[in-house]
């Protein structure tokens, strides 16, 4: 594939490596939720890279700086509000077809090389290594999570779901002190699950075993917990986690839905449970999961379950479907 023409304000990232995520394998597979994606694109908006050459001189205090993608100069952005860029330049606005950028409106990292405007890049320290820097927007949003949560040392929590967001927030709560940090999962997560008790989890609840609400119940003497992570978006698990709440606890809805659902707000108003939306990342959010990642005490190496050259980038595509997966890298 040929090196990239450069534009104005736009530099070079020599990409060096570039996870997989979840909307990559529903656009591999054709989905038609998909169908506003220009083709022939390049996929791929997790990547990380070092930016080798800057088409405008001022812009070449960047060269051999490594770095991830954010957005930078929207109105949402200017605000700090990043997560809900207009330009979809670091994750998705009110309207996918007109928000996503790089690996769909634009061609994207799964490359040797991208095309990047200098305002999107963030630079990140050497200590990080590639493939965890890959996983750092998926990371993030679990840490974005945790920072809209009202987390205290010894509260509860629970995670629904052991998909790579869930895990990487695992992760990324196994340093707050918490009397329990639950996990929800099924039967065919099972290596999944395990790795959430390596990452930190004291507890694993099988859904498809036993009714997950009771099982909550039983872990917390019929307490109920104080924050319901709810990651998988289904309907059952939106209600079920509210059903998990103590009274006067949150539930911090982070995965995406099909279609929109309905809560029992009865119980939401009587138990005065605070239900807060999570989506995305903002600028600060992604520099401190930068930080956390730097610092050695967060194990995100454990998400990487499979490496491919980008040469059998479909192999890492079929191997990121089956349920064993959690985060596919591709190294160019």
């Amino acid at each position: 594939m040929e090196t990239p023409r450069l534009e104005k304000d736009q530099v070079l990232v020599k990409v060096e490596a570039a996870s997989i995520c979840g909307s990559d394998l529903h656009m591999y597979e054709g989905m038609n939720a998909y169908e506003w994606v220009p083709t022939p694109v390049i996929l791929g908006h997790e990547f990380t890279g070092k930016v080798v050459k800057a088409e405008n001189p001022n812009h070449e205090y960047l060269l051999d700086k490594r770095v991830i993608i954010k957005c930078g100069h929207c109105k949402n952005c200017q605000k700090g509000n990043t997560n809900l860029c207009d330009h979809g330049n670091g994750s998705m606005s009110k309207v996918a077809a007109e928000s996503l950028r790089y690996g769909f409106r634009e061609n994207g990292g799964m490359a040797e090389y991208a095309a990047i405007y200098y305002q999107n890049v963030l630079e990140i320290p050497d200590e990080i290594p590639s493939e965890v820097a890959g996983l750092l927007e998926a990371v993030g949003i679990g840490v974005r999570a945790i920072e809209r949560a009202s987390l205290l040392p010894g509260d509860t929590a629970v995670v629904i779901g052991p998909g790579p967001i869930g895990l990487s927030m695992i992760a990324s709560l196994s340093n707050y002190g918490f009397e329990r940090l639950i996990v929800t999962g099924l039967t065919q997560d099972e290596e999944r699950l395990k790795l959430a008790k390596e990452l930190g989890a004291t507890d694993i609840v099988y859904a498809d075993k036993e009714n997950v609400v009771d099982a909550i119940s039983r872990i917390t003497d019929g307490e109920g917990v104080d924050h319901v992570f709810e990651t998988s978006g289904f309907h059952q698990s939106l209600v079920d986690g509210v059903r998990m709440c103590s009274k006067g606890a949150e539930i911090l809805l982070v995965g995406i839905s099909a279609k929109d659902t309905i809560l029992p707000t009865n119980e939401i108003v009587r138990g005065e449970i605070t239900v807060k939306g999570v989506y995305g990342v903002t600028e600060k959010t992604l520099k401190r999961t930068i930080s956390m990642a730097a610092s050695g005490k967060y194990p995100y190496e454990k998400l990487v379950s499979d490496k491919f050259s980008l040469d059998n980038a479909v192999n890492g595509f079929e191997v990121g479907l089956a349920k064993e997966a959690i985060k596919v890298i591709l190294e160019p």
